[in-house]
């Protein structure tokens, strides 16, 4: 598992409702710990997470975009 960096982007392509981004805006821990605000296609803030980085790359629907 990758650790959360600041500004570290992540992309869902979800079947159902579209496309979503996320974006890490805070990090603690060494990056196991962090914030990702959550958008649309459209730039619209729709959901915050705040938890592990490994529980959001576990889920499997979220792909970091690489840089």
């Amino acid at each position: 598992m990758r650790p959360f960096s600041v500004g570290q982007k992540w992309r869902n392509d979800n079947t159902t409702h579209g496309l979503f981004f996320g974006e890490v805006i805070e990090a603690s821990a060494q990056g196991r710990w962090g914030t990702v605000v959550i958008t649309d296609d459209q730039g619209n803030v729709l959901d915050t997470y705040i938890g592990t980085a490994e529980a959001f790359q576990a889920s499997g629907e979220w792909q970091l975009i690489e840089e």
